[in-house]
């Protein structure tokens, strides 16, 4: 008897450049091509949270359009965290005593954990409409993190993933999205969690594992042109860490996806809101290029 191959969409880490995969939902969604399982890591985790949800794209648009800095960050505490962050360096490297325990990132990461909280309430894995898996990775350990539906069943993963049922969406989308040095920690039971970008930025292994028959990845890492000058230190974070996952990233990439969509993301700051359209229409180009290649894979 014939089987429909079941078929996966794996949306990558990059800050605002994650928009770009607005526009890869809405062609998908306009050639009636719809995932059976979608996986994310750190700003493609809130894209495939809400797409399965139930959100439509052009849903998801009109919330990225509407996106202000403030949702993210508060530049005050940004300003205290820095000031506590340095003097716990000097008071750690003199070997002084009594200074209370500094915080982990520059943002605290409340505003955008609000905001997630206010979007998904709290929604649980089994009630979303497609299935979904978010990754993230234990800072302690070095395990990366992978949370999904409580019913989900598959093969034993590799001893270096870590699969966690029973967390509502919101908190772990708050974890995938704690970019290093940036944002603090996430903590969820005993791990202290951070953006999944470290191990799997764009999780096509994830869907591999979870049963894939064809595995689609966004990757919203790339902008056709060498490494840039770096102008303040938000760059040089978001830098460094496309740098330490790029070989990992082509790797994965290699051994898992049937199919790569890479839209060209040229000159996108990690801040850079006024660009969000502009990485929609990216993502739209892009996968209408991949859409026959996808059409082939399926049939």
């Amino acid at each position: 008897m014939f089987r429909r191959k079941k078929w996966g969409l794996a949306l990558g880490g990059g800050f605002l450049r994650g928009a770009a995969h607005i526009g890869v939902l809405k062609v998908l969604a306009g050639e009636g091509l719809r995932p059976d399982l979608v996986a994310g890591t750190s700003a493609g985790s809130i894209v495939a949270a809400l797409f399965c949800a139930g959100w439509s794209p052009g849903q998801i648009e009109e919330l990225a359009l509407r996106l202000r800095p403030a949702v993210f960050y508060d530049p005050c505490s940004t300003v205290v965290n820095l000031g506590a962050m340095i003097a716990k360096i000097v008071f750690d490297f003199l070997r002084l005593p009594l200074l209370p325990r500094a915080p982990l990132g520059l943002v605290s990461g409340k505003r955008m954990e609000h905001w997630l909280e206010d979007t998904f309430q709290r929604t649980a894995f089994r009630d979303l409409k497609t299935f979904l898996a978010i990754v993230a990775v234990d800072i302690n350990t070095g395990t990366r993190v992978v949370f999904t539906d409580q019913d989900a069943c598959f093969p034993a993963p590799p001893e270096e993933i870590v699969f966690i049922r029973g967390v509502p969406v919101a908190p772990a989308v708050v974890a995938s999205c704690a970019v290093p040095g940036v944002f603090q920690p996430k903590r969820i039971g005993i791990r202290l969690l951070v953006d999944g970008g470290l191990k799997e930025n764009v999780p096509v292994e994830t869907l591999s594992l979870l049963g894939a028959d064809v595995v689609v990845g966004v990757d919203v890492g790339y902008d056709g042109e060498p490494y840039k000058d770096i102008r303040n230190v938000v760059q040089l974070l978001s830098q460094s860490l496309e740098i330490i996952g790029s070989e990992v990233t082509r790797d994965k990439l290699a051994r898992f996806a049937h199919l790569l969509i890479q839209p060209v993301l040229k000159d996108v700051a990690p801040w850079d809101f006024g660009k969000i359209p502009y990485c929609i229409r990216q993502g739209e180009a892009a996968a209408r290029q991949a859409v026959p290649a996808l059409k082939k894979l399926l049939s």
